[in-house]
């Protein structure tokens, strides 16, 4: 692996990490806005708002590093005998698996970027006026870090793919559980 490449690595993983510490943080609110009802019966303000922009936030920040370690849900059935059979037609067809990936988180980056202008240019918030608001553009802006990051990573598999496919490099060691390529 080159330097760049374990710094991408480095970068998706320290991200995918943010995105776990979120998580954690999300659960405390939860907890507390829970207490809080039990015990006050006053709920905390903007929690469902809170929530459901974390949602968001979470998988995007941890997308491209679930990619890079190959724990993106598929099925295998198919192409897993494949990968062992025949290397070269495996994967040839899981190249085109991972551009078409890569072409779809592009086609989200280009989706989504305009609406980020637009809600950092407008102030676009949610939530109600004077009980809570949050703004809109941060989660638009992981989003589109996270299809980004993620094209990028589709691409260096295809990259890898390819040169398996044409005879270039061998094909990486492969496990039934968790396959694993560098």
């Amino acid at each position: 692996m080159n330097r760049n490449a374990g710094l991408f690595r480095r970068l998706t993983a320290l991200l995918a990490g943010a995105g776990s510490v979120w998580i954690v943080l999300v659960m405390f609110l939860v907890c507390a806005d829970v207490a809080r009802r039990y015990l006050m019966n006053r709920p905390i303000e903007g929690v469902a708002e809170v929530v459901a922009l974390s949602i968001v936030g979470i998988v995007f920040l941890q997308l491209a590093h679930t990619l890079s370690v190959e724990r993106f849900i598929r099925s295998d059935v198919f192409i897993l005998p494949l990968l062992q059979r025949k290397p070269r037609a495996g994967y040839a067809l899981q190249g085109a698996q991972h551009v078409i990936g890569g072409l779809l988180c592009l086609m989200m980056l280009a989706f989504v970027a305009p609406v980020l202008l637009e809600a950092w240019i407008e102030g676009d918030y949610v939530g109600t006026a004077g009980v809570f608001t949050a703004p809109k553009w941060p989660i638009h802006f992981i989003v589109c870090l996270g299809a980004g990051l993620t094209a990028i990573q589709y691409f260096l598999h295809t990259w890898r793919d390819v040169r398996v496919a044409l005879g270039h490099a061998p094909p990486p060691v492969l496990s039934e559980e968790a396959p694993k390529h560098d």
